[in-house]
This record gives structure tokens, C-alpha cells and sequence, in this order.
């Protein structure tokens, strides 16, 4: 008798324990998303790094300090160059494109007593991107929020082999070897994945420019931009992609918007079939279910930020659980 009350006390007191860490976890979702995006960059950037850590300057070794800052120096250097070159243009031709969406008044004609306003869908499409805008706004709303997270993500990337061993130590030591290894596949898979989805977005953005500028839109390099940045967000993104390319073209013509349409399920088919495997061949994929419900669940949390690191984060953990089962 006094065991089963034990056992039920320990369950109680579990159940109250998992409640109270799903609340937590509830209650401090944006700080817990900014924690996760430093340690995504943490992991992203780690063979570099290593990379780094292995030459030599002056005959001695550079040290990992040293190495991180040289890292993050040429990550710092590459956005910014990146930024410099095509911010100007790129919101100059993006607010027209949104003055000549929401100021249009044509209608698409659907239909039997089915019209719709282009000017209606820009303004739907607003006030329901309100929530979207105001979850990346508490992320990424202001510039402390920004240095915040990259210094944390350059102090975890300093004493990363510090963490790890010290999360290691936790183990018995007949599964130390077994973590470490782990640690090497999360590492790899990570980075891999960072560096893919550079390449895909640059490609797709290029790419789109192209059929965009071909097709005769206005706002080509918007629209490739748009396209570009949305390849982060899987399954999603290009159709987002796609439906704002369409909008922008069925302005001048009903043709273009099906070439446009055309077009951008041309260039998502060579994804997904030619340019993922190639860029992405070493990290493993998953069915579209399990990504949208990632997608879902992510985007629930922390907003756009939840949608973005999904993946990366859904892989980590199937590597634990795949660690776990062996």
C-alpha cells in the first residue's frame, strides 16, 4: 500500500514538473527563440571554425578565440557587403511594388458573382500578416536584440568544446564516446544545412530574376529578392514566392501571370529534383508531413523565426532520437 502511494506521489509530482516546464518554456518563447537562433549559429558556423583552428600564422597555431573572431568577421563582412550592395534597390523597387498592388483597382474576375480586388488581397494580406510581423518584430524589432544575439552566439561559440564536454561529463562513461560522436553528426548535418540553404536561396533568387526579367515584370529584383528569402522557409516560402510574382504580373497581364506562374513551377521542380540533392546531398530529408507539422509547431512558438529554424532544429533532433534508439 504505502509503495503505490509513493509511485503516485512521483507521478503527480512528475506531471506537475512537465506542466509547469511547458509553461515556462511558454511564458519565455522569445527569449527562448533568440537562445536557439545563437546556438543554430553556434553549431552552423563550428566547422568553420575548426577549419580555421588547424592553420597556422607565423608559425604558431591560431587559437580558437581567434579563429571565432575571424569567422564571425567574415560572415560580418560578407552580409554587409551583401547589404550595402542591394538594400538601396531593393526597397526602393519594393515600395512600389507595394504602392502599385494596394493603389490598383483591377479585379479578377473569377467567376459568377466572384470578383476580386487586387487592392482587397493587399489589404487582406496585411492585416493578416499583423501577428507574423509583430512575433519577428519582438525578435529582430530593435538592434540591442541583434548585437544580443550575435555576442551570445560568439561567447557559445568560444567555450562551444566547454559546453560540450561539460554536458558530456553528465553521462556515464560508457556513453561519452557515443555523445561526442553525436555532437560531431549535429555539427556536420547543421552546417551542411546552413551553407545548402545559402546556395538554394541565391540560386532560386537568381533564377527567378531571370524568368521575372524574361517575362517582362516590372520589379524584377524585388521579386527575386522575395524569392530568394523565402527559400529559407520550406514548402512555404516558394509558394509565397510565386503567388506575389503572380500578382505583380496579372497587373499588366493575365498572360504573364501564367507564365510567371509557369515559370516559378519550372524553377521549384529543377529544386527539388536536380539543385537540392546536389547542394544538399549529405543531409538526410524528410517527408512533407513531418516537415509541415515542424512548420506548424515552429511557426506557433515563435513566430517566422519558428518557421525558419524548424528544419534545423527537427534534425537535431532526429539525430538524438536516432542516437537514442541505437
Amino acid at each position: 500500500m504505502d509503495k503505490n502511494i509513493v509511485i503516485s506521489i512521483k507521478t503527480i509530482l512528475f506531471t506537475i514538473l512537465i506542466g509547469l516546464g511547458l509553461y515556462v518554456i511558454y511564458r519565455l518563447g522569445s527569449i527562448i527563440g533568440v537562445v536557439l537562433i545563437a546556438m543554430l549559429i553556434t553549431i552552423s558556423l563550428e566547422r568553420t571554425i575548426k577549419f580555421f583552428s588547424k592553420q597556422t600564422f607565423m608559425n604558431r597555431r591560431i587559437n580558437r578565440s581567434m579563429s571565432v573572431l575571424i569567422t564571425y568577421l567574415i560572415a560580418f563582412l560578407v552580409i554587409t557587403l551583401a547589404i550595402s550592395i542591394g538594400l538601396d534597390p531593393v526597397i526602393t523597387q519594393s515600395q512600389k511594388l507595394i504602392q502599385t498592388l494596394s493603389r490598383n483597382k483591377a479585379v479578377l474576375n473569377l467567376g459568377e458573382n466572384v470578383d476580386i480586388s487586387l487592392s482587397d488581397v493587399v489589404s487582406g494580406f496585411v492585416t493578416t500578416s499583423g501577428g507574423v510581423v509583430s512575433a519577428t518584430r519582438s525578435i529582430f524589432g530593435n538592434v540591442a536584440t541583434l548585437f544580443s544575439i550575435l555576442i551570445l552566439a560568439i561567447y557559445m561559440s568560444i567555450d562551444w568544446e566547454n559546453i560540450k564536454k561539460g554536458f558530456i561529463t553528465l553521462f556515464p562513461e560508457t556513453t561519452r564516446y557515443k555523445l561526442t560522436k553525436m555532437f560531431a553528426e549535429i555539427e556536420d548535418n547543421v552546417g551542411i544545412w546552413l551553407r545548402g540553404q545559402l546556395i538554394l536561396m541565391l540560386l532560386i533568387g537568381v533564377m527567378s530574376y531571370v524568368a521575372v526579367v524574361l517575362i517582362d515584370v516590372e520589379f524584377p529584383l524585388a521579386l527575386g529578392i522575395i524569392a530568394g528569402l523565402l527559400e529559407i522557409v520550406p514548402m512555404l516560402g516558394p509558394v509565397i514566392s510565386a503567388v506575389v510574382a503572380a500578382l505583380v504580373a496579372v497587373i499588366e497581364s493575365p498572360v504573364k501571370a501564367l507564365l510567371v506562374i509557369f515559370a516559378f513551377t519550372i524553377i521549384q521542380q529543377l529544386e527539388g529534383n536536380i539543385i537540392v540533392p546536389k547542394v544538399m546531398q549529405r543531409v538526410s530529408g524528410f517527408s512533407p508531413i513531418i516537415i509541415l507539422i515542424a512548420l506548424l509547431v515552429g511557426s506557433n512558438l515563435f513566430g517566422i523565426i519558428g518557421a525558419v529554424i524548424a528544419v534545423p532544429v527537427l534534425m537535431v533532433g532526429a539525430i538524438i532520437i536516432k542516437n537514442i534508439l541505437e
